[in-house]
Parts: structure tokens; C-alpha cells; sequence
């Protein structure tokens, strides 16, 4: 499970794998996009449509954006290659409260659920421009630019910045080619008039308004493990931690049994690399919570705050950028410090392999990413390569 409430799959062999893309598409889903310079897959809130305190049901704008970016709107298949061809990967998320579960301020483009301060209508704030690099991290800048919340609306907005940035965007260091430098060397009030453009020439109504101001009030992020209540009388949402992200052949057919059980087969995954079942009703939770798959194994409902929040990328064993090991090292290192102390609230630890921080280390409490490392071998007296990594500390989310 990725940070990007992504599956990907290991060990698919070649002549399986149009079946596999086959299968997918069927499901409404697809591998299109999902690497080199293209849209990302979209990322949305995992509480959508059962969120007692849900601004916008992120899933009609997520799976608008998702066929905007990989539904060829000719043969209406998966593959578009209007946007195949970017001067860098993009990233798009959509929030559905002031939880942010989605991390909009490290994506290119971010839309905040807001109320229109004037009208009561509910919209978007937009941010621009987050991103982490070997080059650079950056937080994403207010657009100072609000949508209504229609998805037609948020559709003319990404396709309307994505189209700049394809035509525009630097195509030569690629270490400067993100969105942001692209809105640094235009400046953001010009960047924003040739979007409002674009999005006109369209002719399909869009509208917009300056940034809507920010709730104010006190909030606490919610916890997505555990067990809650949901909007809908009677029923609850269980969060399962899954270790460091990653599951066996047998604890992803677990995991499948559960929801086929208890959530009418539904499975929704989090930027933290778990899973979510919704829609268990209230009576069958004391079953839920006592199945030997949730208590016998690496899954549980209640793994504590430092076991719970620790984060990885995928790490050496598959990915060829990466430094160091990182799936193993979080989860023995998370189980050693669990069993070590005890914090009051969550310690988010994430582990990346490389500078690229697919495991979003600046954004952690404590971040731990790769890198080259020398040892002194006492018997030679000479220094060794061995693998290292960076310590970052005070990330925020």
C-alpha cells in the first residue's frame, strides 16, 4: 500500500499481466498513469460518503479527475495520451474535511473543502505546488482562488493547469521541472490569470472567486485506525493497521475474507498505508474485532501510536533508487520502540530509500531516508560503504 492510497503489486509475471490490466480496468481501476512523467493516481478522503463530519464527498471529483487523466475520451478506454507526455510527475488530491486526510499541501494541485463566506456555498481552496525532491521540498502556496464544488468545475481547473504546465513547463533540469518553479518563473498572479483563461475558453461555465477564509475553530485531526462511528445509523468504520505498508499473498486474501464478512466487500486504503473497512454494522463488531486474522497476525485494530503510524517506501528489495532497506528495518525498529516507550499521541516515523522521499520523511516527526554511509573496518583500518541514512525531525502534516 503506497502513500498515495495506492496497491502495487510484486511478482506479476509478464505474460499474466494484460489479464491483470484487464482485470483492473473492469473494476474501474487501472495502472495507467502510475509512474514516469504523468498524473498520479488521485488521492481523496478514505472516510468519503460515511464521515459524520464530511464538508464534500471527495469520490465523484476523484474519479472525474482520474478518467480526465487516463480515459482516452475517444475510444473511451484507459490510456490518454493528451497527458502522457508531462515535463514531471504530477500529483493531484482532493480533501473532504478539515482533516486533510489527503495531504493537499504536498500535492501540485490541492482542493480544501470551504464555505463561501458570502453565499454559505460549499467550494475549494485551492493550493498549488507541493512536492518533495532530491532538488527541493516544497509546501503548497494558496492559489488565492476558490471553485464552487462541482465536479465539472474542479475538472476545468486541473485540466486547465495541466495544460500550462504540459506546454509550459520546463522540459530541461529536470530537477526544476515540478509545478511549483513553473508558477515562481510566471509569479502566481499571472499564473492564476492564464488558468482563469484557459478554464473560460472552454466555454462550459466555470466560475470562481477569490479564497474563501479559513474555519478558525480549535480542530484535532482524527484517528483513521480503530474502531468509529460513522455517519449512518447503526453502522461504524474499523481501521486495520497493516506493517510498514505491506502485505503477503495470504494477509491480502485475509483482508479480502474480512471485507466479504463484515463491509459488503469494500476496502478503502490511507495515505498511512492501512486499511479501512466501512459500513460493519455495530453488531458485528465484537465478531470483527475477535477473528484471528486481526489478532493472530501483523494486522490489528489498535497497534499503539508508534507501530501505528510509521510509514515506508518501498524500499531496496524492489525499488532500484532506493539506499537502504526500508520496509523491515520500520517494522522491527517500530515494534522495538513500542515495546521501549510509550508516547501520549501518535509518533509518526517514515522511512524512504532515497532523496526522491516517496515515504514523505520531511513531513514526519521523526524522517529516516537513505543515503551513503562509511564504516571504519577495524581489522583494515579503512573505511567501509556501508548503508546510512539522513535524520529529519519536526515534520508536520
Amino acid at each position: 500500500i503506497t502513500t498515495r492510497q495506492n496497491i502495487q503489486l510484486r511478482g506479476i509475471t509478464l505474460e499474466d499481466a494484460p489479464d491483470v490490466i484487464d482485470g483492473l480496468h473492469a473494476c474501474n481501476q487501472t495502472s495507467f498513469q502510475s509512474a514516469l512523467d504523468n498524473v498520479r493516481n488521485m488521492v481523496g478522503s478514505p472516510l468519503a460518503g460515511i464521515d459524520p463530519l464530511e464538508m464534500i464527498d471527495t469520490r465523484p471529483y476523484c474519479n472525474a479527475l482520474s478518467d480526465l487523466i487516463s480515459l482516452d475520451p475517444v475510444t473511451q478506454t484507459r490510456g490518454n495520451p493528451v497527458w502522457g507526455n508531462l515535463p514531471r510527475k504530477f500529483n493531484i488530491c482532493v480533501s473532504g474535511s478539515r482533516d486533510d486526510f489527503a495531504h493537499t499541501h504536498i500535492n501540485d494541485i490541492g482542493l480544501q473543502p470551504t464555505v463561501h463566506a458570502t453565499t454559505g456555498e460549499m467550494g475549494f481552496n485551492v493550493v498549488l505546488g507541493g512536492y518533495m525532491s532530491i532538488k527541493r521540498v516544497a509546501h503548497a502556496i494558496d492559489m488565492d482562488m476558490w471553485i464552487p464544488a462541482t465536479v465539472q468545475n474542479a475538472v476545468d481547473l486541473s485540466e486547465a493547469i495541466l495544460r500550462i504546465f504540459r506546454d509550459e513547463g520546463s522540459r530541461g533540469d529536470r530537477q526544476k521541472a515540478r509545478l511549483m518553479w513553473l508558477i515562481e518563473e510566471k509569479g502566481l498572479e499571472t499564473f492564476r490569470s492564464e488558468v482563469q483563461e484557459e478554464m473560460k475558453s472552454y466555454g462550459r461555465g466555470a466560475t470562481w472567486d477569490k479564497a474563501q477564509p479559513k474555519a478558525t475553530e480549535p480542530f484535532t485531526r482524527r484517528e483513521l485506525l480503530g474502531v468509529h462511528k460513522q455517519a449512518q445509523e447503526g453502522l461504524s468504520r474499523v481501521g486495520i493497521h497493516v506493517p510498514s505498508g505491506r502485505l503477503s499473498v495470504i494477509e491480502a486474501r485475509q483482508l479480502a475474507d474480512l471485507a466479504d464478512k463484515y463491509s459488503e466487500g469494500e476496502i478503502r486504503l490511507t495515505v498511512e498505508q492501512n486499511a479501512i473497512l466501512p459500513n460493519v454494522p455495530d453488531e458485528k463488531l465484537s465478531e470483527l474485532l475477535a477473528e484471528p486474522a486481526l489478532n493472530d497476525g501483523r494486522f490489528s485494530v489498535e497497534p499503539g501510536h508508534i507501530k501505528g503510524h510509521t510509514v515506508s517506501c518501498t524500499g531496496a528489495q524492489f525499488c532500484g533508487l532506493a539506499l537502504v532497506e526500508t520496509k523491515n528495518n520500520a517494522e522491527r525498529v517500530a515494534n522495538i520502540l513500542q515495546q521501549t516507550i510509550s508516547t501520549p499521541r501518535p509518533l509518526r516515523i517514515h522511512w524512504t530509500g532515497c532523496p526522491n522521499s516517496c515515504g514523505q520523511v520531511q513531513a514526519a516527526d521523526i524522517g529516516i531516508m537513505g543515503a551513503p554511509a562509511k564504516k571504519l573496518n577495524p581489522e583494515t583500518g579503512k573505511s567501509m560503504a556501508v548503508p546510512g541514512c539522513n535524520i529529519f525531525i519536526g515534520g508536520t502534516i
